[in-house]
């Protein structure tokens, strides 16, 4: 795990044991380091281009687990078996994770524990992923390179109500109030400000921009 990211080493910490797939593996750095930390007894790691999926493959061979880690030329989870519950996709937009999902619902149906990290549409995504019968089990925020990521785990539950706050700024997120999640709303803030500075703004986007400050001070 020591050669992880920050961010893939948050996403390692939220996989249960087990079997797990990583959906858009790159490079399977992730996954490999979920088998031989332990944490997953088998793995299958997906890629739909073939650039990437070669370049898994290569990694997987040069570490000798091609018989633990399966690769899969495939697109999105349309092939995995029905032995995987555990199911990770990062490092995508929002709006093609839920295309994934809604793709092939008896696929989606299997997975008991699914943990996303969406660069965009963030909160799309948690009120379609909650729409497909999850709740939201944990939430972290991770900065880095100067981007924030929201990484959430989903596990199969009766679908949860979730509020506009919930939505925007994510239920775990919005209570903990961690370090990283002030820094970015505050920088928010900060933007927000110096944009409303600008006299010539049209009404409309003035009154948007003064919303949004006032949801971001709500939760605060």
């Amino acid at each position: 795990m020591e050669n992880l990211s920050e961010r893939l080493k948050t996403i390692y910490k939220m996989v249960p044991k087990g079997i797990a797939a990583d959906i858009g593996a790159d490079h399977g750095k992730l996954i490999i380091a979920l088998f031989e930390g332990g944490v997953i007894s088998h793995g299958y790691a997906v890629e739909n281009k073939k650039g990437p999926y070669n370049r898994l493959v290569k990694a997987l061979r040069e570490k000798d687990l091609l018989d633990d880690i399966v690769p899969l030329f495939s697109d999105g989870i349309k092939d995995l078996p029905a032995t995987v519950h555990n199911v990770i996709i990062a490092g995508m937009g929002g709006n093609l994770i839920i295309d994934i999902l809604k793709k092939y619902p008896k696929k989606t149906e299997q997975i008991q524990t699914l943990i996303i990290d969406a660069h965009t549409c963030i909160p799309k995504v948690r009120e379609e992923v909650s729409k497909l019968g999850f709740v939201i089990a944990d939430e972290k925020m991770v900065r880095e390179d100067d981007v924030f990521y929201e990484i959430i785990k989903f596990i199969r539950a009766d679908v949860a109500f979730y509020g506009e706050n919930d939505i925007e700024f994510g239920p775990i997120l919005r209570t903990e109030k961690s370090a990283t999640f002030k820094e970015k709303y505050e920088g928010r803030i900060s933007e927000i400000d110096n944009l409303l500075k600008n006299k010539n703004l049209p009404k409309g986007r003035i009154d948007e921009l003064s919303n949004e400050k006032k949801r971001i001070q709500s939760v605060l």
